[in-house]
């Protein structure tokens, strides 16, 4: 049974590793990927926190780090931050480690209930990747605004 585990400061090396072996979504499935793809993967990988930024950031009260588990074993990862002013959830992280499984949706129902408890109203998400678009959109997300500088990557 998947769970939500909250990531405490004692869980620094699942949370890097985790990160380390994510695969995001980048271009749609059956798409061939270019070259580019692995310059993506570096960039990405490098933005990893270090330890000490990791401790701040899973200590703040307005954030909310989440491990989805299926007994003990680490299925996925999300990053909530809360803006409680603006009632607001932005969604940092948000990825599973197995594609094709249904571990997205259940990912999401249960960050959504999380989203409740707080009660935000409203979810920001910043996703670039067209493969994640895809993903996001099944879920209900739209795109509201395009900012000039992420056109044409």
């Amino acid at each position: 049974m998947y769970r939500l585990v909250r990531i405490t400061s004692a869980d620094y090396r699942d949370y890097r590793r985790t990160r380390a072996k994510v695969e995001y979504s980048y271009f749609p499935k059956g798409q061939e990927k270019p070259m580019i793809a692995s310059v993506i993967r570096k960039i990405t990988e490098s933005e990893i926190p270090g330890k000490g930024e990791f401790l701040d950031l899973v200590e703040k009260d307005k954030n909310a780090f989440y491990f989805l588990k299926d007994d003990d074993e680490i299925k996925g990862i999300a990053e909530l931050i809360f803006t409680d002013a603006e009632q607001l959830c932005d969604i940092c992280e948000f990825a599973v480690l197995q594609h094709g499984e249904g571990l997205g949706t259940i990912l999401y129902q249960e960050v959504l209930k999380v989203i409740k408890e707080r009660r935000a109203t409203k979810i920001l998400l910043w996703c670039p990747f067209e493969g994640a678009q895809i993903f996001w959109r099944k879920m209900g997300f739209r795109v509201k605004e395009v900012l000039s500088s992420e056109r044409g990557f």
